[in-house]
């Protein structure tokens, strides 16, 4: 029996998930009235209503493209909710694929020789992903700006931009990379979001896009041609 190497899984895994977004850093001693400026953000409180009708949502795809350090890479993600799961990773300089395929407490990846059973740990490694990514209310989304209208596939899209406050007395250089958040103006939806550089918009280091198919099912795989998978041996 062949072992399965994790690391396809592990790029879902990084690559925030569907649907969690990162927060700022903490400030190093946060003044009395923290709390109250944190609750004053619409623009905040709009990501998170879009993010939270995302959740809420029965069925969604994301499509990924990205750069990782096997080049650049394209993943598309179906979820049906609350328990099932397509991802397709696609190197995109060789064209080589994997999928994972969950369905309730089964699991089984495909690397180019047919589908093969995961072990217990990996399917449940991607059930509480699934729950900690997509199904979990966050607690805080980070501070958002608004930055008013724009296209984005085609629809009219609300934008938005993540603003990293720096900590101060930080000798640390800041990262000039920023994230921006598209929601859909008519539905309140999320559209997407994608990581940028300043000067380079046009080639994302990072971008996800959201669809809903109204034809997505997601059942297990017909033939499993292969044994079950055995579990990563620990050093």
């Amino acid at each position: 029996m062949r072992t399965f190497s994790l690391s396809v899984i592990a790029v879902l895994l990084s690559a925030g998930g569907a649907i969690a977004q990162p927060a700022p850093p903490p400030a190093a001693q946060p003044p009395a009235d923290a709390e109250a400026k944190k609750n004053a953000n619409p623009c905040r409180d709009e990501v998170a209503t879009a993010l939270s009708k995302l959740r809420k949502s029965s069925w969604f795809r994301m499509n990924t493209t990205m750069i990782t350090e096997v080049g650049p890479t394209a993943m598309v993600v179906d979820y049906v909710l609350p328990d099932r799961m397509y991802q397709k990773v696609t190197q995109t300089l060789t064209n080589k694929s994997t999928e994972v395929l969950l369905v309730g407490d089964k699991a089984w990846a495909n690397q180019g020789q047919g589908w093969m059973a995961l072990p217990n740990s990996t399917m449940n490694d991607l059930r509480t992903q699934i729950y900690e990514n997509v199904l979990k209310e966050q607690e805080d989304v980070g501070n958002y700006a608004c930055k008013g209208k724009v296209q984005v596939e085609g629809r009219d899209a609300l934008s938005y931009k993540l603003e990293d406050e720096p900590v101060k007395d930080s000798n640390v250089p800041r990262n000039e990379t920023y994230r921006m958040f598209y929601v859909d103006a008519v539905t309140g939806l999320p559209i997407g979001n994608s990581l940028l550089s300043p000067g380079r918009e046009k080639t994302p280091l990072f971008r996800a896009t959201y669809t809903f198919p109204l034809d997505m099912k997601i059942e297990p795989p017909k033939d499993v041609v292969h044994p079950p998978l055995e579990e990563p041996q620990k050093k």
